[in-house]
């Protein structure tokens, strides 16, 4: 039961990060070719990251070849997205699948971690990790700041603080099910509320004291 609802959180997730890689990749000037690897790149990167750190063969992606086939179909219908509305709207669209992927790929490396019997604390920044790599090797690759590391609205911070919410779910022993969704839910709510009322932390380069 509890393997399938994983695969199945993992799915809704991948396709978001997919559509997130794909929004990215409009006005890169790169080819289809590149937006399949930005979808791809976002879509299992964090997932690749964590297998390896847990050495977790075969690796998902390996083992789910279907979901790879999903982000091939996507990407050839890329175009057909990407005309179908305008620039803000498509801005708007990024940062909700981004966020979306974000909560699922969270909350879904913790339960995985944690059942490969790792500690709380491991699996929580693991859970992060695949949460937040592959949008962090995307952005990359595109020749800009991760957005992870310079938007500075609460993105890896909400991934934590939702895969803690799961942790502590799990210890109450309430239903996977209920623990998986609330932690995505809480994840997702908190990063778009910030988003859409604009908090965001300090700018470090401001504690620098003048001279």
């Amino acid at each position: 039961m509890q393997s399938g609802l994983l695969e199945f959180t993992d799915f809704l997730g991948i396709v978001a990060f997919a559509l997130a890689g794909i929004l990215a990749a409009e006005n890169k000037k790169v080819d289809p070719v590149g937006v399949f690897v930005m979808a791809f790149t976002t879509a299992f990167g964090g997932g690749i990251i964590r297998d390896l750190i847990i050495d977790n063969r075969p690796m998902y992606w390996i083992a789910h070849p279907e979901y790879v086939w999903v982000t091939l179909i996507m990407t050839m219908f890329a175009p057909a997205i990407i005309r179908r509305f305008q620039a803000k709207v498509l801005r708007e669209l990024f940062i909700w699948s981004d966020a979306i992927g974000l909560g699922f790929f969270a909350a879904g490396g913790t339960s995985l971690s944690i059942t490969c019997g790792l500690p709380y604390l491991p699996s929580v920044l693991l859970g992060v990790c695949t949460g937040v790599c592959g949008g962090l090797m995307r952005d990359v690759f595109l020749n800009r700041l991760p957005m992870v590391m310079s938007d500075r609205q609460p993105y890896a911070f909400a991934a934590f603080i939702g895969a803690w919410l799961y942790v502590g779910m799990r210890v109450l022993e309430c239903p996977e099910f209920i623990s998986l969704f609330a932690s995505t839910f809480f994840i997702v709510g908190l990063r778009m509320f910030c988003w859409y009322r604009k908090i965001m932390f300090a700018d470090f380069g401001k504690f620098r004291h003048k001279r």
